[in-house]
C-alpha cells in the first residue's frame, strides 16, 4: 500500500468569475464560504453536514488575468452552458469539451425526492440539466447533471450502493452502453 487512503477529502477548480461561482455554489448546492484568500480563492463546504465536515469540500480559485486571456484566445471565455446540450454523448454521463480534464463533481443527496425537487428548481430557473433524473448501473446510485457556471458537471447522486465492511464483494463487468449509465433510460413511468 503506498497511500493509506481515507476517502476523497476536497476538489479544486479554476474558474473565469469567482463571485458568480460561490453565488452558484452557496444559492444553487446549499454550501457556505468558510474562509477567503484576497479576492482570488475561495473555500466553501456544506453547512448541512457541519457536524461531521471539516473545514473545506471544496476550493474555487479565480483565473489570472493571463489564463483569462488565454482562454479568451481560444474562443472560451465566455461559456453558454445551453449551448452543450445538443452535443451530449447517447452513452453516458456528460463530458463537457471546454471545462478541461475534471469529468464530474459529485455531491450526495438524500434521496429521489432531493433529486426530483432540484430538477424542478433547476428547470425554474431555466438552468441546463444535462441528465437525469437516472439510476446507474454501477453503483446503483440515484443521479443527475448540471452544469455550474464554468460547465463543470455537476453530479447528484443519492442512494449509492453500500459497500460490504468486510472483503467487498467481486467487481461486476457492466456492458458500455447507454443502459448500463442509465437504467431508467427506457423506463415508461418513474
Amino acid at each position: 500500500m503506498v497511500v493509506d487512503n481515507m476517502g476523497l477529502d476536497h476538489v479544486a477548480i479554476k474558474v473565469r468569475d469567482l463571485e458568480r461561482t460561490i453565488e452558484f455554489y452557496t444559492d444553487v448546492m446549499n454550501m457556505a464560504v468558510s474562509d477567503r484568500i484576497g479576492d482570488s480563492v475561495a473555500f466553501l463546504r456544506t453547512p448541512a453536514v457541519s457536524e461531521t465536515a471539516d473545514h473545506h469540500e471544496m476550493n474555487v480559485t479565480q483565473y489570472s488575468d493571463e489564463e483569462l486571456d488565454v482562454l479568451e484566445q481560444r474562443g472560451e471565455l465566455e461559456v453558454d452552458l445551453h449551448d452543450f446540450e445538443e452535443d451530449l454523448p447517447e452513452d453516458g454521463p456528460p463530458m463537457l469539451p471546454t471545462t478541461g480534464p475534471i469529468y464530474h463533481i459529485a455531491f450526495e443527496v438524500p434521496n429521489f425526492a432531493s433529486i426530483k425537487a432540484a430538477a424542478e428548481e433547476l428547470e425554474n430557473r431555466n438552468h441546463p440539466i444535462y441528465r437525469g433524473p437516472g439510476r446507474h448501473g454501477p453503483g446503483n446510485n440515484i443521479f443527475l447533471y448540471f452544469p455550474d457556471p464554468d460547465g463543470y458537471a455537476i453530479e447528484l447522486s443519492a442512494k449509492m450502493e453500500e459497500a460490504p465492511e468486510d472483503g467487498g464483494r467481486p467487481a461486476r463487468q457492466w456492458p458500455k452502453s447507454p443502459d448500463t449509465w442509465n437504467v431508467w433510460r427506457n423506463a415508461e413511468d418513474l
